[in-house]
């Protein structure tokens, strides 16, 4: 007698589970709504779950591409359209200062966020603060006292030629190794801090291209400069190739191979994700380079020089 009541028993058990099981996955609209409101605003719901973290390689690659990209040209041809007169260069300001201010509070709200979609929002937090400095230097609001904006006369690279030139350009470098330090700052421990390290290799290779137009390259861009920069040409070497061109090559190819190699095989989707940003920043730095030592003329940027006007 006690077999047929364990089986009915069992059977109610069952019922029981699989009718839960129903409740569990079925949510009417307005639950589902409040759930996706709950995913979007709630920080630790965030954490848990992204979808990244399905995502193929190649998927990986390709955002991280055209985010970097997107970027990299968009902002740049800002810069030089909004040179055209005193208002646009204010104008120009008032926005990078705007998304500079957005930028911190990226780094700042996603810097204890482990997760490909916070990797890349700390990356544009990183690239808006440097927008900004690149705004208030190309704008002339940062170029020092008039003593330093004068033209100086044609000669061979020297010790003394690159010290005066580290000088015309001394308040844009003091800007740029204070929001360096900034960044690194408000990240420091962090889990996530891509942001900082997109500032400094923004800043590393601004500085290898700016010592190869020094010493020499075949195409160092004559006419992107503003008026009021035009004085830096006078800093620009020989219209030739010296040997620190291929070292450079050399050292920033390694660097883009390296960390190519941890974002396919990174342990974390987040790690992967932020080496891929590094990599692909890494990948137009070696492009940039090629660019300076061959005597082509790119026009990527034409469409914002023709806003420009001159």
């Amino acid at each position: 007698m006690s077999q047929p009541h364990e089986l009915g028993v069992a059977l109610d058990v069952n019922a029981a589970h699989a009718a839960s099981a129903s409740v569990a996955t079925w949510r009417s609209p307005r639950s589902t709504r409040w759930h996706a409101l709950l995913r979007g605003r709630r920080t630790a719901m965030l954490d848990t779950t992204d979808i990244a973290t399905r995502e193929t390689t190649l998927r990986v690659a390709l955002r991280s591409f055209f985010v970097v990209v997107a970027f990299w040209w968009s902002a740049t041809g800002a810069i030089f359209a909004l040179e055209r007169t005193l208002a646009t260069r204010s104008l120009g300001l008032l926005l990078a200062t705007v998304l500079a201010l957005w930028g911190l509070s990226l780094m700042l709200l996603e810097r204890d966020r482990d997760s490909p979609s916070a990797a890349r929002r700390s990356f544009l937090g990183g690239a808006f603060l440097w927008t900004w400095v690149q705004v208030l230097f190309y704008g002339g609001w940062l170029i020092g006292p008039e003593s330093l904006r004068a033209a100086v006369p044609a000669q061979d690279p020297s010790l003394p030629f690159a010290l005066r030139a580290i000088g015309a350009m001394f308040w844009y470098q003091l800007a740029m190794l204070a929001v360096l330090a900034l960044g690194a700052v408000l990240v420091r421990g962090r889990v996530n801090r891509v942001g900082s390290w997109t500032l400094m290799l923004f800043w590393v290779v601004h500085q290898l291209a700016s010592i190869n137009i020094f010493v020499g390259v075949e195409n160092p861009g004559r006419g992107f400069f503003p008026e009021a920069l035009v004085f830096l040409e006078s800093y620009f070497g020989p219209q030739r190739n010296s040997l620190f061109l291929p070292l450079s090559l050399a050292a920033v190819l390694c660097f883009t191979l390296w960390v190519s190699l941890y974002a396919l095989r990174g342990r974390t989707p987040a790690l992967r994700q932020s080496m891929m940003l590094l990599s692909v920043i890494g990948a137009l730095s070696v492009l940039e380079l090629l660019v300076l030592g061959a005597p082509i003329n790119m026009p990527l940027w034409e469409a914002f020089l023709a806003v420009r006007g001159y």
